[in-house]
């Protein structure tokens, strides 16, 4: 394997194994309200990276760089949440993460064939 497999292993594993440990700490106390809503962040997730790829690969993507200041920062404040948003900002963030993984698969497959 060379680096940049080892690289993304790394972070597929590490996403994986946190948004998990996320969802499986604020999930048990959930609802049918709650599933609903982190449904929909799910499916918003998924439809932002869809979005952020296509802006990217038209190369008018230069401000996007600048998303990890605010992301950061509002890492600070996600426990102040209630445990219904903080699992649908994890499931918006598995969502994006899903779409990503995906992404990936998809190119992979075409690599080969």
């Amino acid at each position: 394997m060379n680096r940049n497999a080892l690289l993304g292993l790394a972070v597929i594993v590490f996403g994986t194994a946190g948004l998990g440990v996320g969802i499986a700490r604020v999930a048990p106390g959930a609802n049918a309200t709650d599933v609903a809503i982190g449904f929909a962040a799910a499916v918003l997730g998924a439809a932002i990276f869809l979005v952020a790829l296509r802006a990217g690969r038209r190369g008018r993507a230069e401000w996007s760089r600048w998303l990890i200041v605010p992301a950061l920062i509002g890492a600070f404040y996600l426990d102040r949440l209630s445990e219904r948003w903080q699992l649908a900002l994890l499931l918006l963030a598995a969502g994006y993460f899903a779409a990503f993984l995906g992404t990936i698969v998809l190119r992979v497959a075409r690599m080969r064939s």
